[in-house]
């Protein structure tokens, strides 16, 4: 709009020239120079002629002059604007692309190392425990190569959701590049006629999206590969190693099962015969001899206390814990039947170099069979357990050459004897002696009586004691494995341990482990004395790893299959 101020001729000297009009509009209306047009109601201005026409007829009003801008200009500024909507929209594109991308390379390392990780697992599963068993396992092969090619059947049926979403999402983008692909041919085809250069610039971005969409979709189709390649032998591998294990647990139990089943057979099926003739004999007498047995051995114990000139006490068997002789961390029940430990290394499985866990009974255990050939027993009772660090086992069980009051005297509380138990180990433990050595005093455990015969062969077992044990300057402990695979570890609240310890008349000693009247384990002492060199026995517990207390059970004879196990092991 120009305001016509008086005259024509003043508004057309309020007007330098044509280009100076021209140039006013291209600043305020910001236009290129050639893209527009001036016109007024009587037609096109294009010389100063025709604009003092359109001033003198406006007269004292507004001069409206119309700026028409060439459709041409007009179709390349909203090229302009689609291009540059559709570059910010490809730069999205490409970063969104680059953190899939990422993504996708994250997950596939972690992957990776999962995967890593898993087969070196299998690798050392396969070499330690799988190796032995691969005899079995190689008769279900067949088997098992059928039920994997099932699996793998199902497996490639499967479709992941994550896969549907980049399938859908590649293909929502490749509608996309395709219809702005074809919106730039409609466009190329109308202004091939008016601008030849405007033909190259669009047949260039028509080259780029082609060129974009090849590289999104390879990109897209190697990410789709690479995942679902990963995803499939995960999943094979992870199948195949559940497989794997499964029938290796299977296989082991079924093999312990029959091993334990087989070997019980074939140890009844040999001493059978003897034992019921043993039976037989052994039945007839007790069952004249019993009751005044039972009342002669009841009267024994109950007398022990007294003492009389002439009088030879009988043996007071064990009843209780012993009062003194035990760990530093070791608290007594009131009634002294349940030892319970507290120490921290006991606690983590570690009994050698400490007494953290030790429990004596106050007592001897019975003698079951003839002179020379007899058996040690007793039983006690997992009164309370404890969480410990895998590996750590459970408590250990076994048997003492010295009684209570011996060991309570030794100053670091050693003691000979054998031990059975914790991470499936055995131990041979001897105590430091010194001058003690020398000592002519017989120990407690051989109970002689004032008959000189009784001391003359106790003498001579001390000796052959001495012989096959001699005394150390220094206590030691030897561990071993054990033959069989039962750790304490397992043991449960309420579970019932019997031991039963045999020395062999020529040397060596068995000692046979039942768990609720079931054998688990069984162990030969090779290094141990004959069984005429050794009293009575004093029974004896570490508290350690999972067990944390147990209750002596006084009184109790052992089972008779373990009695036939023993003789069968001892031959």
């Amino acid at each position: 709009r120009v305001i016509s101020r008086g005259s024509g001729a003043e508004a057309v000297r309020s007007i330098k020239n044509l280009e100076a009009f021209f140039q006013d509009a291209e600043e305020k209306l910001g236009l290129p120079p050639g893209s527009y047009d001036f016109y007024d109601t009587f037609g096109k201005i294009s010389s100063p002629a025709d604009l003092q026409r359109a001033l003198t007829n406006a007269g004292s009003d507004e001069c409206i002059i119309e700026v028409r801008e060439h459709l041409r200009f007009i179709r390349i500024r909203g090229l302009e604007a689609d291009n540059a909507r559709l570059t910010a929209r490809l730069d999205a594109l490409e970063v969104a692309l680059r953190e899939t991308e990422q993504r996708s390379d994250m997950k596939l390392e972690v992957a990776s190392e999962e995967l890593a990780k898993m087969i070196k697992k299998c690798e050392s599963t396969i070499y330690e425990e799988v190796g032995p068993a691969i005899e079995v396992v190689m008769k279900k092969q067949n088997d098992t190569e059928k039920d994997v090619r099932a699996f793998a059947e199902k497996l490639g049926q499967f479709d992941l959701q994550e896969l549907r979403e980049l399938s859908s999402n590649a293909l929502q983008m490749r509608d996309e590049v395709r219809n702005c692909v074809n919106r730039l041919n409609v466009l190329d085809t109308q202004w091939m006629n008016d601008k030849e250069e405007l033909r190259s610039i669009v047949d260039g971005c028509n080259q780029d999206l082609k060129d974009l969409q090849k590289y999104i979709m390879g990109k897209i189709d190697v990410c789709i590969e690479a995942d679902a390649d990963v995803r499939r032998d995960q999943q094979i591998l992870n199948e195949r190693m559940q497989l794997v294990a499964d029938d290796l647990r299977l296989l082991m139990e079924e093999h312990q099962r029959l091993a334990n089943r087989t070997l019980g057979v074939v140890e009844e099926n040999e001493e059978m015969r003897v034992l019921i003739g043993q039976v037989r004999e052994d039945n007839e007498h007790l069952r004249h001899d019993n009751f005044q047995v039972s009342t002669r051995v009841l009267s024994l114990e109950g007398s022990a206390s007294e003492r009389w000139v002439g009088f030879a006490p009988g043996i007071l068997y064990f009843r209780n814990w012993h009062r003194t002789a035990k760990g530093e961390d070791v608290q007594l029940s009131s009634d002294l039947s349940i030892a319970v430990g507290r120490g921290f290394l006991a606690a983590t499985g570690v009994v050698i170099g400490n007494d953290e866990g030790l429990a004596i009974g106050d007592g001897p255990c019975r003698h079951f069979g003839t002179p020379g050939c007899f058996s040690s027993y007793y039983e006690l009772e997992v009164d309370e357990i404890t969480a410990a660090p895998a590996g750590s086992g459970g408590l250990y069980v076994g048997m003492s050459l010295q009684s209570g009051e011996e060991i309570t005297k030794h100053p670091r509380k050693e003691f000979d004897g054998w031990l059975v138990g914790g991470n499936r180990k055995a131990m041979t433990v001897r105590a430091s002696c010194g001058a003690e050595a020398t000592d002519e005093k017989l120990p407690d455990t051989f109970a002689p009586s004032t008959d000189e015969r009784d001391l003359r062969d106790a003498r001579r077992a001390l000796k052959l004691l001495r012989t096959a044990l001699p005394p150390l300057a220094k206590g030691k402990v030897e561990e071993v494995e054990l033959r069989d695979s039962w750790s304490s570890e397992g043991l449960r609240m309420g579970d019932r341990v019997g031991v039963l310890f045999r020395c062999n008349r020529e040397g060596g000693a068995l000692m046979r482990i039942s768990v609720n009247g079931a054998i688990v384990a069984t162990h030969h002492f090779a290094e141990a004395p004959c069984a005429e060199a050794v009293g009575f026995l004093t029974p004896v517990i570490r508290l350690a790893g999972t067990g944390k207390a147990a209750k002596l059970m006084p009184g109790l004879a052992p089972p008779s299959k373990m009695l036939a196990d023993s003789l069968g092991g001892s031959r």
